[in-house]
């Protein structure tokens, strides 16, 4: 969590990766925590964090992750994954309308000891990030005031590659 050195504030990007920060704090997931918040001229217009849909049974209750008990590692093994992704959740709730032109802000954690985890949206969420209208996703890098980096929508890795 970005803090304010005395006499002044942190920068608005610091403030709203707080924000995301701040709601991958509330994720189910045992894997990695993740938080997301969409922002529009200067208003946050949906917030989100990955879990298991609405109503429907946790990872952190069930105490089992069915990714981590087979071993597998990012890009590995979605399909069988319980959570909605905190880029979808915050998409889900908002509008195409809201979204065109505003910016994503992206923080994820290590539930082991809470610290900063590298943030990247994964294939699937880049491609709906894009389709949304998203101009610039804000990913946070590692700890302390200006670790992030932005990238344009377009420019996320939105599909794998073949190997050669």
């Amino acid at each position: 969590m970005v803090k304010p050195e005395k006499g002044k504030r942190i920068s608005k990007t610091d403030a709203y990766l707080n924000c995301a920060e701040i709601f991958a704090y509330r994720s189910t997931c045992l894997k990695r925590r993740y938080g997301a918040v969409i922002v529009k001229d200067d208003v946050v217009i949906s917030t989100g964090y990955n879990g298991s849909p609405r109503g429907l049974d946790n990872c952190c209750d069930l105490g089992v992750c069915p990714r981590i008990k087979r071993g597998m590692h990012l890009g590995e093994g979605y399909e069988i994954c319980r959570a909605i992704h905190a880029e979808e959740n915050a998409l889900l709730n908002c509008s195409r309308q809201q979204t065109i032109g505003a910016d994503l802000y992206l923080t994820g954690i290590n539930p082991e000891d809470n610290s900063i985890h590298r943030a990247k949206p994964c294939p699937l969420c880049a491609r709906n990030i894009i389709q949304a209208g998203i101009r610039n996703v804000y990913l946070r890098t590692g700890e302390g005031a200006d670790n992030y980096e932005v990238i344009a929508a377009g420019d996320l890795e939105w599909y794998r590659h073949e190997e050669k």
